[in-house]
């Protein structure tokens, strides 16, 4: 009975932290899309060069583009990290 008792807490446990799987991807990925546009001036830059330039300018809109939107994308992954994580551990702390 005890053996059958510790399996059964075991599989529980597994099953909680499968549910955290979910909020550290979405915090992952924020943090990647943030150090994205933390270099979007560079990679705005070699995006817009043309094969085998010797000189050529990138405009202020893509530059910008390249920093924007990743970081809008990222704030939006840690909000979502943020709301999957508390109804995860909410549903945790409950099952305890």
């Amino acid at each position: 009975m005890v053996l059958l008792e510790r399996k059964a807490r075991v599989i529980m446990e597994s099953k909680n932290i499968k549910s955290f799987g979910i909020p550290v991807g979405f915090f992952l990925f924020g943090v990647l899309l943030l150090i994205v546009g933390a270099n979007g001036e560079q990679i705005a830059i070699n995006f817009s060069r043309p094969r085998n330039a010797t000189s050529w300018s990138t405009s202020e809109s893509v530059i910008n583009a390249f920093i924007s939107v990743p970081m809008i994308i990222g704030v939006g992954f840690l909000l979502l990290f943020i709301i999957t994580f508390s109804i995860s551990f909410y549903y945790w702390q409950k099952n305890r």
